[in-house]
């Protein structure tokens, strides 16, 4: 059957979590797993430095306030409209030039998986339906209600602030324009941590974002330091081939 004569069909994936939780990595290896499927990182959508709001005591720009850290409405215009046509268009990612940490899961996991979602995607194909994968990544994932109603699965990865920290502390990143950014002194405690919280309490019983149980049942929660990579990647594939076929 010609993929002209094919009705296409979206699943979006949201991850969501602290910064330097593992979202990316994770992101990355359901890619492996999954035919037909792109990642899209939250990061392409931050402004550009001279747009965003500045620390009052501090004077540094703040990456990570959910209210200015992303230009909500590019990301939401561009998941709703990628949600109907999956098609990407001319996006550039950022995170080509950033550096993640290698954690291995098997070969055996994504062969696993990869066999089965090839065989859900030409099961869709013979009942008329092309399906696309879409991988979302943010630090602030759920903190717009127009960008979660598009994911049709979503995971959170919650992490220690000592373990997030010292992660954060080994990495630079890449900005918009090309430039590197690496926390100034005290950005971490001022900005980074408090803007976490802030961002994720409501999606959390008693506002609990280090230990609360997810409001809902359709919010996969997996803590870093106790459950490893590879389970993570066995739980959400088993979620997205169940929303798939």
């Amino acid at each position: 059957m010609s993929t002209q004569s094919l009705t296409t069909r979206v699943i979006m994936i949201g991850l969501g979590g602290a910064t330097s939780s593992g979202k990316t990595t994770l992101a990355k290896h359901l890619q492996n797993c999954l035919p037909n499927s792109h990642i899209l990182h939250q990061d392409d959508f931050v402004p550009p430095a001279e747009k965003l709001p500045k620390d009052p005591e501090f004077g540094f720009e703040n990456w990570d306030d959910p209210e200015g850290a992303v230009e909500w409405d590019r990301m939401a215009n561009y998941l709703i409209e990628l949600k109907k046509t999956g098609v990407l268009g001319e996006h550039h990612s950022v995170d080509s030039f950033n550096q993640n940490a290698a954690v291995p899961v098997g070969d055996e996991v994504i062969s696993k998986w990869k066999e089965l979602s090839k065989k859900v995607f030409a099961e869709r194909q013979s009942r008329g339906e092309n399906l696309v994968w879409i991988i979302v990544d943010g630090f602030l994932l759920y903190w717009d209600e127009r960008i979660v109603s598009t994911l049709d699965v979503k995971a959170f990865i919650r992490i220690p602030e000592d373990v997030a920290k010292a992660r954060r502390e080994a990495r630079s990143y890449y900005t918009p324009e090309g430039d590197t950014w690496s926390d100034p002194p005290q950005y971490w405690e001022k900005i980074v941590w408090p803007a976490y919280l802030k961002a994720h309490k409501h999606i959390f019983e008693r506002d609990d974002v280090l230990s609360g149980a997810p409001k809902g049942n359709d919010l996969m929660v997996f803590e870093s330091t106790k459950v490893e990579m590879k389970d993570m990647v066995n739980a959400v594939m088993e979620k997205i081939v169940e929303v798939s076929s």
